[in-house]
């Protein structure tokens, strides 16, 4: 395995190289730094609404029993 940069951009920094040993980011920092906004909800995967969907009632719950 090399340590040669790769030629795409970093997914974090988006401006060092790629570094094989931590693609798709340039460095363990930009790998850590993605991870912690990952965990801390920086991102977020946008949703269609918001009523929750197991709110609605379908129509097998009618004679569904608990047990």
């Amino acid at each position: 395995m090399s340590s040669k940069p790769d030629s795409r951009r970093c997914a974090y920094c988006h401006a060092a190289p790629v570094a094989q040993a931590f693609r798709p980011f340039c460095s363990a920092g930009c790998r850590a730094r993605d991870l912690n906004a990952w965990l801390s909800d920086r991102y977020v995967i946008p949703g269609g609404s918001d009523d929750d969907e197991l709110s609605a009632s379908s129509p097998l719950d009618k004679h569904d029993e608990a047990g």
